[in-house]
């Protein structure tokens, strides 16, 4: 989540902050994290998903709150992700005169689950088959990029 703060002024826009502007941009730039700085045989994603900001058709806000997600496979993707992502909000924000109030990660982020490969089959063949109508674990095609708590049990097992 990133709140970003400005000056706004009613009826001069040449003489306000934007921080709507400010939040297009910053979603913008955020477009090239993955496609620009992770390697093409890496799997990563930076979704903003929710914007916030004004509740006025002629009114500049003062603030605007973006939330949104990062996600990778790989521990060292999803922690340089972080803060190539914080670089680009700050910068594209102070670009346009706007200060960011937080980034906050809730939590501090999702590690990937990455399952342990000899519990998966022992899983899988017995319990696995209690739990499914089919009468067993059904294989995903490709592995998921959903956000999982579990992923933090599996960093400690």
């Amino acid at each position: 989540r990133y709140c970003l703060f400005a000056i706004s002024t009613l009826a001069m826009p040449h003489k306000a902050i934007d921080p709507i502007v400010t939040a297009s941009s910053i979603i913008m730039n955020l477009q090239t994290l993955v496609s620009r700085t992770i390697s093409p045989f890496e799997s990563a994603v930076c979704s903003i998903s929710a914007i916030n900001g004004g509740a006025a058709f002629n009114i500049i806000p003062e603030k605007v709150t973006l939330k949104g997600t990062i996600r990778a496979f790989q521990e060292t993707t999803l922690l340089s992700l972080k803060e190539k992502l914080n670089r680009i909000v700050t910068n594209t924000a102070t670009s346009h005169g706007c200060s960011v109030d937080n980034i906050i990660y809730s939590p501090d982020h999702y590690p990937p689950l990455i399952n342990d490969t000899d519990l998966y089959r022992t899983f899988s063949s017995n319990v696995g088959a209690l739990l499914s109508k089919e009468r067993c674990v059904r294989q995903l095609e490709y592995p998921s990029m959903a956000s999982e708590d579990f992923s933090f049990i599996g960093q400690h097992v």
